[in-house]
């Protein structure tokens, strides 16, 4: 274990695009891909996190417990405790980040209640609503993409949900310790907390990476390595990815040409726009807005 488990705070939701949504949804073929089927140990600090694997054969390290599941199961995670996976790469299922901060206080509490005693393993054969614990998920994945006017209500009503059935399941569960005392945030992690923050407020501009380091106080090779060493990537394909983001919703929900577009997203050439966008997601962006039916 490194001397350190890097503590994740969905410092994605810059990047995301969810901003202020409680929940954030992933399957865990988008999650581990990506990485060689593998999330290397870490913690979140704010986040709660529900994974539920259809796919047996997940090697799991949750606190001092490792072992790989034999069945289908559900893991609850609660904040600050230390997880990583080696998914197979047929691996099926899903996984739900929740800020406890964002939820209702209704829904808030249950999941206090539940993160409470450090988290559980539910087997399926003891988790009776599993089935319908699944369904749900995927009705979360939909209602993450419905931008309409019930739609904080329709997720807090999704979450809530699925903690009922969770708390209904628990009597089954195997418990994962108790919660590890909270450690206050690295001074590096203040420093690329406040990097992505500025990255949030100017990507769409001609920003400098020298200027970024100058309004967070470093230098640009120490940005450089903390963005390597906390977020695993450097400070400008943080920022690129933020425009990329951008983009692609001016694409799903505006009817800009393309190289408004790309100059509203921090693009200063619509044709390397173009370029990199086709990188990035293997179509130009107009078959991407096609695609997304805009």
């Amino acid at each position: 274990m490194p001397d350190r488990i890097p503590t994740y705070e969905l410092y994605g939701e810059y990047l995301a695009g969810t901003r202020s949504d409680p929940v954030h949804h992933e399957t865990i073929r988008e999650r581990s891909s990506k990485h060689d089927w593998t999330i290397r140990l870490h913690r979140h600090r704010k986040l709660a996190q529900i994974f539920l694997f259809q796919t047996p054969g997940v090697a799991i390290r949750l606190g001092d417990l490792n072992f790989r599941s034999s069945e289908p199961v559900i893991l609850i995670v609660p904040p600050d405790i230390v997880h990583g996976f080696l998914f197979p790469p047929e691996i099926v299922g899903d996984v739900i980040s929740l800020r406890l901060h964002l939820l209702e206080p209704d829904t808030a509490a249950r999941l206090h209640g539940l993160v409470a005693a450090g988290g559980a393993l539910l087997p399926r054969q003891s988790a009776p609503h599993f089935d319908a614990i699944d369904a749900l998920m995927g009705q979360l994945r939909g209602a993450l993409r419905d931008f309409g006017a019930a739609r904080a209500e329709l997720l807090d009503t999704l979450v809530r949900l699925v903690l009922i059935y969770l708390e209904s399941d628990r009597r089954g569960a195997q418990p994962l310790g108790t919660p590890p005392v909270r450690q206050d945030q690295t001074l590096h992690e203040s420093q690329v907390q406040a990097f992505c923050a500025a990255v949030e407020a100017h990507f769409d501009s001609r920003m400098t990476l020298d200027a970024y380091a100058e309004a967070i106080g470093v230098s640009v090779p120490h940005l450089n390595r903390l963005c390597r060493r906390i977020l695993g990537t450097t400070p400008n394909a943080l920022i690129r990815q933020r425009r990329m983001v951008e983009a692609k919703h001016l694409l799903e929900f505006t009817r800009h040409s393309v190289a408004d577009i790309a100059a509203r997203a921090g693009f200063s050439d619509p044709g390397y726009f173009s370029r990199s966008f086709r990188a990035d997601t293997g179509l130009t962006p107009g078959a991407y807005r096609r695609q997304q039916g805009g």
